[in-house]
């Protein structure tokens, strides 16, 4: 018995050892890494990607040397159970493999699969490995990603702190935003950059949609601590950095923080609509964004940047939206006094010594919702195909905010639209089956437009496509229908892992809304190692929890 106590103590020190290594990677990923820079925006790209790829690197080495000294100390322990080396090939048994592996492990494996397979079919073997021709996303940096995807997911202990500090990072980042708006340039980044340019960068992260897709990650992290908080003293700090994130988000102007706000907005009411607190505190997030926006409409008044052609621009110029603040405000506190003038109610239960706010909602209000979403969904669709075919109320249309993006040709969405035409052109015309599924090489965007389409690509805009502008598509293309696919699997069946751990801990929703939000805005942007492996170690923390758990998970089942 004493061999086996001392051989379970030996186990459980190694395992916090690496739990260490891996928080300290974690920390450095979500606090440090969104601010760090070498010579300004200059190089901003190489130098970020450089930073990751050495800071991953030598975690996973330190991960590595731990485990073998674990394995050299545990050969040699006398105890009775199987040596660790033993119980990890014994965890390839097919008897054992649902029990240590899960499905995003195998999606993210058949992704690396298919990028080697991809890059070494590829005419551009060199640019496919690192990315080079691109923004670094070759098979060098998703070899990266799927390593701290195991170091991170094996050995991490999700504490709220990590996000406290995120957080942290990020008001500052957006605070930066904010004041490069009013061009105050705090720490000098503008300085040689051309005039031309310096309306296109902000922050610590340079271009805007790169900013936005940072900033916005960080508004949902802060938001759902801010919902799902106890603590008063906490959830008033979460909801002032929501604000501050909300407003350095708008005042990046990108367009892809539409579709943030809104992916996160739909998706949090699915599990925080549970009682009447957490009903409350969703609205006040949305008079946050409207506060938000009428912050923004003063500011436009003063000196700024002057950048045109923004969807919060467009809404803000209506005053009826800009000043929507105040009416909603106003019902806010009336459903607020409302709610606590109603008589508790607390389901099947009655627990005794709770408050009005604690009341539970009614199961059918999920429903509601959905149906809701269902119905204001089609008459989206039936806009877009009345502006797009039908063209019966195309007047009526034009009277919303940049109505002009919802007519999709070449010009949509900044050029977007012929863009992605380009993309699904080459895809089924010029693309061999083999190709169809493992694509042209990962990151190698830039090479097939101007191979294909270069002609036509400068003279009608003037301009070379490096990137598709929306993820999806841009996987496809570089890696094919299985990249894609494996893709989609990675973060779809991440997400689920992290929504079963949220019985045990409900804190993970805030990286599990960050990474929906992301993932929303991608569509009309891409991934680049600037910001983008703040998304993936949001993932990766989500699913260390469910792997944590997972054996109480299963148990409660």
């Amino acid at each position: 018995m004493a061999k086996t106590v001392k051989h379970e103590s030996l186990s459980e020190v190694f395992k916090n050892i690496a739990s260490g290594i891996t928080g300290v990677y974690v920390f450095i990923i979500l606090t440090i890494f969104p601010l760090y820079t070498h010579n300004k925006y200059f190089d901003i790209l190489s130098a970020r990607y450089v930073f990751f790829k050495w800071s991953s690197i030598i975690t996973c080495i330190l991960l590595a040397l731990l485990g073998i000294l674990y394995i050299v100390l545990d050969l040699q322990n006398q105890a009775s159970s199987p040596t660790a080396l033993r119980r990890f090939f014994d965890s390839f048994k097919p008897k054992n493999i649902r029990k240590h592996f899960i499905i995003t492990d195998v999606f993210f494996l058949i992704m690396i699969i298919s990028m080697i397979v991809s890059t070494a079919f590829s005419n551009f073997k060199e640019e496919s490995y690192f990315g080079n021709a691109g923004r670094y996303q070759g098979l060098e940096c998703w070899i990266v990603y799927f390593l701290n995807y195991i170091a991170v997911t094996r050995t991490f202990k999700f504490k709220r702190f990590y996000l406290d500090f995120a957080i942290l990072a990020g008001v500052f980042a957006s605070i930066w935003g904010i004041l490069d708006f009013f061009w105050l340039d705090p720490f000098g980044f503008f300085i040689g950059v051309s005039e031309g340019q310096k309306a296109m960068f902000a922050s610590s992260v340079g271009n805007l949609n790169t900013y936005t897709n940072y900033t916005i990650m960080i508004f949902a992290l802060s938001s759902t601590l801010f919902v799902v908080e106890k603590n008063k003293i906490r959830m008033v700090l979460y909801i002032i950095a929501s604000v501050i994130s909300c407003c350095g988000t708008i005042f990046g102007f990108a367009d892809n923080a539409v579709l943030g706000f809104f992916g996160f907005f739909v998706f949090l009411p699915f599990f925080i609509l549970k009682n009447r607190r957490s009903l409350l505190r969703y609205l006040i997030l949305i008079n946050v964004l409207l506060l938000s926006l009428f912050i923004f409409s003063l500011a436009l008044k003063l000196p700024h940047n002057g950048y045109q052609g923004s969807f919060f621009i467009d809404v803000v110029s209506k005053p009826v939206l800009a000043y929507s603040f105040i009416p909603f405000m106003v019902l806010v506190v009336i459903v607020g006094i409302i709610m606590t003038k109603l008589k508790p109610n607390y389901g099947d239960t009655v627990i005794s010594g709770l408050k009005p706010l604690d009341s539970v909602l009614p199961k059918k209000i999920i429903y509601i919702y959905s149906a809701v979403l269902i119905l204001g969904a089609a008459f989206v669709v039936y806009i877009l195909l009345d502006m797009n075919i039908f063209k019966q109320h195309v007047d009526l249309w034009n009277q919303l905010p940049s109505s002009h993006q919802l007519v999709f040709d070449d010009y949509w969405g900044t050029h977007r639209g012929h863009n992605w035409r380009i993309a699904f052109t080459n895809f089924t015309e010029n693309f061999s089956i083999f190709q169809r599924l493992f694509g042209y090489g990962p990151d190698t965007y830039l090479i097939v437009s101007e191979r294909t389409f270069y002609e036509e690509m400068v003279e009608k805009f003037g301009e070379v496509y490096d990137s598709a502008h929306n993820e999806y598509i841009n996987y496809l293309i570089c890696e094919g229908i299985i990249g894609l696919v494996s893709y989609l699997g990675i973060f779809i069946s991440g997400i689920r892992y992290g929504i079963k751990n949220m019985k045990h801990n409900i804190y993970i929703l805030a990286p599990i809304s960050a990474v929906v939000a992301y993932m929303v805005q991608a569509v009309v942007n891409i991934a680049i190692p600037i910001t983008t492996p703040v998304f993936f170690t949001l993932l990766y923390i989500s699913v260390a929890g469910y792997i944590e758990n997972r054996e109480v998970i299963v148990n409660d089942k």
